[in-house]
């Protein structure tokens, strides 16, 4: 069974643990000190600037995912979400979003956007379960100038 709560400082070297995990199952370059360094301090860059990030926890209490939450302007930006691939199918990617959903409307949030690297189709198949339809493409400014899908949707 899997559990979602607000990250904690200790949970860091976990967090980096699960994405660099799902970085290295897609075959994409880890970089520690720039497109990465937001991973080893949650804390200091979506939490302090007036976002939210979460973990997702087994029944074991080991973090086996993560999500951020940022606004912007009435748009609710959700940021790295990643679920250890152990830990897929198991109802982890509706917590989580879920519960950006939630804390996005609670907020005053009237959209949500998303980027997603365009290997990442699990990841699609949820956004569009939750209404988002795709809106743009980009190449991202990470080590390997991946492109990514852009996704949106309105809230109530």
């Amino acid at each position: 069974m899997l559990s979602i709560r607000a990250f904690k400082s200790e949970d860091s070297s976990a967090v980096v643990a699960v994405v660099r995990a799902v970085f290295d199952e897609y075959g994409f370059t880890w970089e520690e000190g720039g497109y990465c360094a937001d991973l080893y301090d949650p804390q200091a860059h979506y939490i302090e600037p007036g976002g939210w990030f979460w973990v997702l926890e087994d029944e074991n209490g080991e973090v086996v995912g993560c999500v951020g939450l940022s606004m912007h302007d009435g748009t609710a930006e959700v940021h790295r979400m990643y679920i250890h691939a152990d830990a897929r199918g198991q109802g982890g990617g509706r917590l989580l979003m879920e519960t950006c959903i939630d804390q996005a409307i609670s907020a005053g949030a009237i959209t949500m956007r998303a980027w997603s690297d365009v290997k990442l189709d699990r990841a699609h198949a949820l956004y569009h379960r939750f209404g988002f339809e795709r809106d743009g493409e980009r190449i991202c400014n990470d080590p390997d100038q991946s492109r990514e899908f852009g996704f949106i949707r309105s809230l109530p």
